[in-house]
């Protein structure tokens, strides 16, 4: 085992994350790699999405183990990839994923994380060709004993992309979400318009979320933005359903449900849609 090798709190990009803490007693092999997700995973599967085509790709982190997976993604020109990740597995959930864009390129991703011992989502998206798109999405709920770190880097190398981030997470007493969002405009990525949001909820005293968004901005014709927001329940809205007849428990879970369903973009596949609609239901009947 190679310990000393795998990040800590002292490690910047795992600031809130101890990985090294968490496989402590886990039979690793690190194989070689560009970060660590990617050295702990059994291989970085590699997928070209063709121009004009259209890829889809859903996957799940559903073990109770150590689950590292990496890959990269090519988009060519003017294709699209759509990318689903739903995490559930109870163990140390690890992805990585590397996409680069090119011309008219779009990406797509919705995450929706359960959380776990430490369940980290890492995706690092490259703009190489004009006018490509970047939407990415996601949902964490943190139960207690609860871990997500949902991690992302934007990296806008050609004129005239599109960034819309939008992050909405949970979490209970005992249980931790995390978001860290960096995206970077190079000098050459003129009229690039990016946009950034995280907003949390935390559910009952002792619960943590940790944000952390970024803008490094070297062009000057750009449209950006972040921002960040963690709070509680809205006591008005709760008052509102509550004096209408709705439990209390009914009325916490409606309020939190419209909040993370908010980060579901359009347009999914209807399985797909129909299941993340329902683990966040799941979820709240067991938390809210």
């Amino acid at each position: 085992m190679q310990a000393a090798d795998l990040p800590t709190r002292r490690t910047e990009a795992w600031k809130y994350s101890d990985l090294r803490g968490a496989l402590a007693d886990a039979p690793v092999v690190l194989r070689d790699g560009r970060d660590v997700i990617e050295r702990l995973a059994p291989q970085t599967a590699h997928r070209v999405i063709e121009p004009g085509a259209q890829g889809y790709v859903v996957e799940r982190l559903d073990k109770s183990t150590l689950d590292a997976r990496a890959a990269d993604f090519d988009v060519g020109t003017g294709a699209t990839l759509t990318r689903v990740v739903i995490q559930s597995g109870q163990g140390i959930p690890l992805s990585m994923a590397r996409v680069r864009l090119g011309a008219g390129a779009r990406l797509r991703q919705v995450i929706l994380a359960e959380g776990a011992q430490i369940a980290r989502i890492e995706t690092h998206v490259s703009v190489e060709g004009e006018g490509a798109r970047v939407e990415l999405n996601g949902i964490y709920m943190c139960g207690a004993g609860c871990h997500a770190d949902l991690t992302s880097v934007i990296e806008h190398k050609a004129p005239g992309g599109q960034t819309r981030q939008l992050i909405k997470g949970v979490a209970a007493r005992g249980g931790r979400g995390v978001f860290q969002g960096k995206i970077v405009v190079a000098r050459e990525a003129q009229r690039t318009d990016a946009r950034q949001h995280h907003q949390g909820m935390l559910l009952e005293e002792g619960a943590e979320i940790l944000a952390k968004p970024e803008l490094m901005i070297h062009a000057d014709d750009v449209q950006c933005a972040h921002g960040n927001t963690a709070g509680g329940l809205d006591e008005r809205g709760l008052f509102y359903l509550r004096a209408r007849g709705i439990p209390e428990r009914e009325a916490r879970a409606l309020l939190i449900e419209a909040f993370l369903l908010e980060a579901l973009p359009e347009g999914l596949p209807p399985e797909i849609d129909s299941e993340l609609r329902g683990r966040v239901s799941a979820w709240l009947g067991g938390a809210a």
